[in-house]
């Protein structure tokens, strides 16, 4: 059975990705993300000489892409629900 293709979904807004994470994600290549990265399109921070995507910012360039005015409210687990 072939695994599951990971999307943003999995991962929480406090994640920072990886590049190879990004590419899988957003089905480009790691080099156009690279690509991205140098070109000040896509959000991240540098960790001396690691490039590291954070998850929040990648749904907020998604939805600037898309026209959105703001993304979903991502949902966690681990937040307690207020009723």
């Amino acid at each position: 059975m072939p695994e599951r293709r990971r999307t943003l979904d999995d991962f929480t807004d406090h994640e920072l990705l990886t590049v190879p994470e990004v590419a899988e994600c957003l089905r480009l290549s790691t080099d156009a993300i690279y690509e991205m990265v140098h070109r000040s399109e896509l959000p991240a921070v540098r960790l001396g000489r690691k490039i590291r995507l954070p998850a929040f910012g990648l749904r907020q360039w998604i939805a600037t892409q898309a026209g959105v005015n703001a993304p979903p409210k991502a949902t966690s687990i681990a937040s307690p629900q207020t009723h």
